[in-house]
């Protein structure tokens, strides 16, 4: 049987739902078509106890742009033959794990780029090893960029030229990787059909409950909800120009609003759930606070939902394919060129706002449409589905064919999503003035916002060089100031100054 090593940000401190979503989705498909599956993680353990597969550890790459260039290098320069790391480098129990399976897959995700460098740098490391060892890699389900310094483009670009197959969940992805010379499939998210968690017999929970590790089960309130999911930042105006929205909102459907997180350490309130408890008391209507739960489960809550409100990216995923609406806001210009991406594979593009939308009340009035419209939506969705049911499947059983490198079992190019994209299908498009608004003000937001993240970037890794140098150069300005202070320099001054006095008398 293949044995496939699946990359994906799983066993985190801070439980993500979307990337263990995409974890566990990339395990069951590859597990559904025959595959031994070996999962990369920070915490194995927990890993292998949550998915019920084996795990080892990955490579963890420092956060400095400088610092994570030169591990890199060095991983490469090993693997070249140039030079030697050090026997205790994890990059070496790495490759002996490696070496020990048949192919590996890089599951999807939002961190080829530079806001995510650390992990970018991993993913290249692991693909280099893998291919040092001649073992396939396959990329999927990824958001490329859209911020990238010129050298982490470098790095990106090498990665995926060397991988025998690449798939991307947007179309903007899918251009960057032609500028990289590549050319990606499009697809979808890679936990668009992620399973609902499997229940005993008694429809008690999954697995027992664990203050340590997030809820297995949640029981939503009866009678339908609003599902929400807002990501922690921004100021005490943008919480209330939510917690407005979403009272208006309520005023409308008389439902409760559901907040689930998807980011936070387990048992606690921070991340996603400290948000949600401050846009929470800022309202005037009735919200529930869920706490963390397991990745499979949040799915199964999102698609249960009358309508999803979110600044995240896989609420929107998990609610489209379920055929739930969706609004979602994207405040800055990564976090739109994946939302704008999910909904647009949907035909629902339009249903994704600015920053600038929520400050010019313009998201009340879409989440009212929306929800006027939620029939309507759930129709369209319900049309859209098939195709993109096709296309997913389409695509894993090119990954399975390409994983055992029996090409010749792969189904027609032609047929998978690439550069035609997804099957076509139908557009919804939002009716009121809204839209125009909105429009107008994404042309002005994004290329600014796009433009600043950029120049951050860059201006991150220039002083990620320079820090260690401006550092090294206060230390040495400070042994001096000590120096010049100590008593055996003072006494060395005022011997000098007294041997002066005692020349110029005599002379």
């Amino acid at each position: 049987m293949t044995r496939v090593a699946v990359l994906a940000d799983v066993g985190q401190h801070v439980y993500h739902v979307g990337d263990e979503a995409m974890g566990l989705a990339a395990a069951d498909e590859l597990a559904g078509r025959g595959f031994d599956v070996v999962l990369l993680s920070r915490d194995p353990e927990q890993t292998q106890d949550g998915y019920g597969h084996p795990a080892v550890s990955t490579l963890e790459f420092p956060w400095s742009p400088a610092e994570r260039e030169d591990y890199l290098r060095r991983i490469q320069e090993h693997l070249a033959g140039s030079s030697s790391l050090p026997e205790s480098d994890p990059a070496l129990a790495l490759r002996e794990q490696l070496a020990s399976v048949d192919a590996v897959l890089i599951a999807g995700g939002g961190n080829l780029n530079s806001r995510y460098g650390w992990l970018l740098y991993e993913r290249a490391a692991v693909a280099a090893i893998a291919r040092s060892l001649g073992k396939p890699v396959v990329v999927s389900g990824q958001t490329l960029g859209p911020v990238l310094t010129a050298r982490d483009a470098q790095t990106l670009a090498e990665m995926l030229q060397g991988a025998q197959l690449v798939g991307v969940r947007e179309s903007t992805s899918a251009r960057i990787a032609l500028e990289l010379g590549v050319e990606a499939a499009h697809g979808l998210d890679d936990a668009s059909f992620l399973a609902d968690p499997a229940l005993p017999d008694d429809g008690g929970p999954a697995v027992p409950q664990d203050a340590a590790r997030p809820v297995p089960r949640y029981e939503a309130p009866a009678g339908g909800y609003v599902a929400v999911t807002f990501a922690p930042g921004r100021d005490d105006g943008f919480r209330r120009g939510l917690a407005a929205a979403l009272d208006q909102l309520h005023a409308k459907t008389q439902l409760p609003a559901v907040f689930i997180p998807h980011m936070g350490v387990p048992g606690n309130i921070d991340a996603d759930a400290g948000m949600h408890a401050e846009i929470a008391a800022l309202m005037a209507t009735p919200a529930v606070l869920v706490p963390v739960v397991a990745a499979r489960e949040a799915a199964r809550l999102t698609r249960g939902a009358s309508l999803v409100v979110t600044t995240r990216y896989h609420p929107a995923v998990f609610a489209l394919s379920a055929g739930v609406a969706a609004v979602a806001l994207s405040v800055e210009a990564y976090s739109d060129a994946r939302l704008r991406g999910a909904l647009e594979n949907w035909g629902m593009a339009d249903f994704v706002l600015s920053l600038p939308a929520l400050q010019q009340g313009l998201l009340e009035e879409a989440l009212l449409e929306a929800w006027e419209r939620r029939a309507e939506t759930a129709k369209h969705l319900k049309a859209v589905l098939d195709s993109r049911t096709r296309d997913a499947g389409i695509w894993w059983d090119r990954v399975a064919a390409v994983l055992q490198a029996d090409t010749a079992a792969a189904p027609n190019v032609a047929g998978l999503p690439g550069t035609p994209g997804l099957s076509p299908s139908a557009r919804l498009e939002g009716r009121g003035e809204w839209v125009a608004a909105e429009t107008a003000l994404r042309r002005q937001f994004y290329p600014q916002s796009l433009l600043a993240a950029r120049l951050a970037a860059e201006d991150e890794r220039v002083q990620s060089f320079t820090a260690p140098i401006d550092r090294a150069l206060e230390q040495e300005q400070a042994a001096h100031q000590r120096l010049a202070g100590s008593r055996t320099v003072q006494t060395a001054l005022g011997l000098h100054s007294s041997l002066s006095k005692f020349r110029r008398g005599r002379a």
